[in-house]
């Protein structure tokens, strides 16, 4: 008993040895997707009839953050973010008809901001460092914006609010960072959504009329300056 207090005793004082607090600032762009939102069983091929073709890519985003890092150890240490970040999705469907002479592409633009805030766990070799953990978003607004073509005419429609979706989404985030001087870094980062930006809806019945789904996929790349 005496060997393992003492035993304790050394390895708090040598955690509080090492203990520093490090802040600093960081941004970057996103390329951004959810999952879901088209499908090949969205389509259809009725031939010369009719042919509709859905498909979807990544959106274009940016975030910017702020970070404090607390150095458990001299390679370990525990880093809690508060960052925002714009991201989403982009759709296309793509309509035609070789009987009807008829083609049209809608282009869909969904465009949503999240509070996020990551809890990692960081692992520090010299100059590189790896790290990951779990991340807690908070929804700040959810809308689409659309585009229609029709041959050579092309109408724009203005953003409308998105309703239904989840204001929370949770994430794991898996990254590694490379610091160019003392202070200066590049940080490479994938965000893997585990829960559905829109949740399950039932009616008075309680009969489920949608099943949950779209999970997000946001890759980022920045630069972080660190005091």
């Amino acid at each position: 008993m005496k060997k393992l207090i003492i035993t304790l005793t050394a390895l708090v004082v040598a955690t509080g040895a090492f203990a520093q607090l490090n802040f600093g600032v960081k941004a970057g762009g996103n390329l951004s997707t959810i999952s879901g939102m088209t499908s090949e069983e969205g389509g259809m091929d009725w031939g010369d009839l009719a042919k509709v073709t859905p498909s979807q890519s990544m959106k274009l985003g940016f975030n910017v953050g702020a970070f404090a890092e607390y150095m458990v150890m001299p390679m370990f240490g525990v880093q809690v973010e508060l960052n925002y970040s714009a991201q989403g999705v982009n759709t296309k469907v793509e309509s035609s008809s070789s009987i009807l002479g008829a083609a049209s592409t809608t282009d869909t633009f969904w465009s949503a901001g999240y509070i996020n805030i990551p809890i990692l766990a960081k692992a520090h070799f010299a100059n590189i460092a790896v790290y990951a953990g779990p991340q807690l978003g908070f929804a700040t607004g959810f809308n689409s914006a659309s585009k229609v073509t029709t041959d050579d005419k092309t109408t724009e429609y203005d953003p409308e609010a998105v309703e239904d979706y989840s204001s929370f989404d949770l994430s794991l985030a898996l990254g590694a960072q490379y610091k160019l001087t003392a202070n200066i870094g590049i940080d490479a980062r994938y965000n893997i959504g585990l829960t559905n930006v829109f949740p399950t809806l039932k009616n008075d019945e309680g009969e489920v009329t949608r099943e949950g789904f779209g999970k997000q996929g946001v890759l980022q790349l920045g630069v972080f300056y660190e005091f």
